[in-house]
């Protein structure tokens, strides 16, 4: 069946007129300030002695007259345009705000709208449901367009600031309709005298994590149900309810009560062949969770000696000998044993096994038992670490564990597969799907190759760079850049902190370096996870140069479309609403989404367990003119993100995120927490999946 692709875009009308607004100098009240970015000819015009290099800001009461205001038509275009947008987006707030809901922005400056659940009944929470408003222009169609996103929830507490004893675990709150950060810094008088106007009584902390545990608020199971039917619903129920009236129409005079059908010739596919894996013996599939049994691994670790040795508490020896027997034997029908399904000899290096006995720490123990053994250079030593810290933990204590071990046993040059024993207890008689993953993250974290990539004819280095933001801390830890020769097969990595960006520029250049050395480069790509920064960028293109390297430099920023964006869902497949996978849509200037799924036919018994990804956006671009006038050169692109996300070595599902960011992300969520850098002898290996 064809398919039938839509978006969460209303279309809207242009105004009739250009609109009349009123500026001044000065600040005045009701005043909106506007960036001298914004100037357009015509309003310097109107204000001969202002120099946009000098004077940050004018200011308006958009239609509003004004005492000394300047009137100005608003042209539909350029930096006018810019201002007509943000007059729609301040009228869009104040109508949100009227009617009493809580109005903020979201992380790119648009609105956000914070509904408030039905069912009231929890009492330690009021549910809300959050929806961001973003106004673009002729970016999908040739209209205004209201890209309306739902947001995922928030829950605001239902004890005030005043009951709360350790206000160190307060991060946001609710006072009326605004949300005002508790910790902030008082550092001006304007914000001083906010503070001081705080009735402690009327302010409602916003739900973290923290907070909960403190107050021993129970914490809900994540859904697994189909994305795209919640989403969806919920988006629907909201336009019905707030934007499809003849109130909001006043505002954003929306001309189709529905989300608008993704215009035909912004929509293409990515060939599904492209996609195929390589697995031993040459042997393809595009499946690995049903390939790599039967097909066995690309390629063994480069040490044929493997033994493995189990970390655990006294008390865990029972379920690890069921653990061991389901590894050597298998269990249930889709798990075979570690060797057969690895196609590898390991053994048990049953002198090495360490056991511990205390439960809330048992670091030292752990650090004093390893010291004392003895370990074989000629074999390759994995560790299984049986935790007793839940793997769903957020307790940054109980984290800790899971780092230093994970650090110890890489100090020694012992890659690591932690196990969360509560969860292996529970489940010690399903665990098969457990048992394939955990095989899979293994092999290559002992520098083995479970697949690659099939077809592959382009001589270029793809460096992807990710990074981490913690949200407890609200810190961001940046990442490494990761090199990937053209088969998609891993190289190695290096790790940088958050302004270290004259470091990342010098392991870009030197991973350039040693490609090109051995081969010639049609392109160098960068798979980047924010928009690159001139400063970022600038040092890369200088050691492209003396290295004398005349071939183009693309740079890939992927983002997930998780919430807060643009999506698109299929009509055509019975109710589900996943577009196939590698479609893509194109959404602006060389920015596209890309769906990375396992829905490769119409195939209306899509094994839920396979899940249901959002797509990833991707914005191109180049420092090189003309790099991107080839369509051709674009398709290339978003295949080879299409196909890395294929390489994912920590599970057998299928993941939307290529391994270029994922990869990256992993290693900085993990190596900041390390009491020293990773060393150099583990910078090429996956020891982190």
């Amino acid at each position: 069946m064809k398919e039938h692709l839509k978006c969460n875009i209303l279309s809207f009308d242009w105004p009739e007129n250009k609109p009349t607004f009123y500026f001044t100098l000065n600040d005045i009240e009701g005043s909106h300030r506007i960036h001298s970015s914004k100037l357009s000819e015509n309003i310097l015009k109107a204000f001969p002695k202002v120099n946009p290099k000098e004077t940050e800001y004018i200011y308006t009461t958009f239609d509003t007259p004004s005492t000394n205001g300047i009137p100005i038509q608003i042209a539909m275009f350029g930096q006018e345009l810019s201002i007509y947008k943000q007059y729609l987006k301040n009228k869009v707030k104040r109508h949100f705000l009227n009617k009493g809901y809580v109005t903020d922005k979201n992380f790119v400056g648009d609105t956000q709208v914070w509904i408030p659940g039905k069912n009231n009944n929890n009492p330690h929470y009021q549910l809300h449901y959050k929806f961001s408003l973003k106004i673009q222009f002729a970016q999908v169609t040739e209209y205004p367009e209201l890209v309306v996103s739902y947001d995922g929830t928030s829950k605001i507490l239902k004890k005030s600031v005043a009951e709360i004893e350790d206000t160190t675990l307060i991060k946001k709150t609710i006072i009326g309709t605004k949300i005002y950060n508790y910790q902030i810094k008082i550092d001006t008088p304007e914000k001083e005298d906010f503070y001081n106007s705080i009735n402690f009584n009327e302010a409602y902390p916003i739900f973290n994590l923290n907070l909960a545990r403190a107050l021993n608020i129970p914490l809900e199971a994540p859904s697994r149900e189909n994305r795209y039917k919640r989403y969806l619903t919920i988006l629907n129920a909201f336009k019905n309810r707030e934007l499809i009236t003849s109130e909001f129409k006043q505002i954003i005079p929306i001309y189709d009560d529905e989300f608008i059908d993704v215009p035909l010739n912004r929509i293409n596919h990515i060939k599904q062949e492209l996609g195929t894996l390589e697995y031993g013996n040459k042997n393809t599939g595009k499946v690995p969770k049903f390939d790599l049994p039967n097909f066995k691994p690309y390629r063994r670790p480069p040490n044929p000696n493997i033994k493995i040795f189990f970390i655990h508490h006294q008390s865990h020896q029972a379920t690890i000998k069921l653990l061991y027997n389901h590894l050597k034997n298998g269990t249930g029908s889709n798990f075979i044993g570690i060797e057969n399904f690895l196609n590898l000899k390991i053994e048990v290096a049953s002198h090495h096994f360490i056991e511990y006995k205390n439960l809330s720490n048992p670091i030292p123990e752990i650090e004093e038992k390893l010291g004392t053994l003895t370990f074989d250079d000629n074999v390759q030593y994995a560790a299984f670490f049986i935790s007793p810290v839940s793997k769903y933990t957020q307790d940054p204590e109980e984290k800790i564990i899971y780092y230093r071990v994970k650090e110890l046993l890489l100090n020694e040059n012992i890659v690591s597969q932690v196990i969360d024993h509560n969860d292996l207890h529970k489940n010690i008689n399903k665990y098969q799907w457990h048992l394939n993953n955990i095989s899979l993250a293994l092999h290559a974290k002992l520098g083995g190759v479970p697949w690659k990539l099939a077809v592959t004819s382009q001589k270029e280095l793809v460096i992807g760079v990710g990074a981490f933001t913690n949200r407890d801390e609200n810190r961001r830890y940046i990442a490494s850049a990761f090199s990937f020769q053209n088969n998609g097969l891993f190289s190695r990595f290096e790790y940088f902190t958050n302004n270290e960006s004259k470091l990342l520029a010098g392991s870009i250049c030197n991973a350039i370096r040693n490609f090109t050395s051995v081969a010639e480069a049609d392109k160098v790509v960068i798979h980047f996870y924010k928009e690159m920064r001139y400063e970022e960028l600038q040092p890369i293109i200088q050691g492209m140069n003396a290295l004398n390297l005349n071939v183009p430099l693309y740079i890939l920023n992927i983002n997930k479309t998780d919430s807060e964006d643009i999506f698109a869902y299929d009509l055509n497949w019975d109710g589900n609403l996943m577009p196939k996978s590698g479609t893509y849509i194109r959404i602006g200037y060389n920015k596209y989404l890309l769906f990375n799924n396992a829905r490769y036919d119409s195939n209306n018994k899509y094994p839920a367990s396979e899940g249901y990804h959002f797509p990833i956006k991707i914005n191109i671009s180049s420092p090189d003119k003309n790099a991107l006038e080839d369509n051709e050169v674009i398709l290339k692109l978003l295949t080879q993100v299409y196909q890395f996300s294929r390489l994912y070595w920590k599970s057998m599902r299928q993941q939307n995120v290529p391994v270029t960011i994922k990869y990256p992300e992993m290693l900085a969520q993990i190596a900041p927490r390390f009491n020293a850098t990773p060393n150099d002898t583990s910078n090429n290996k996956l020891w982190f999946l």
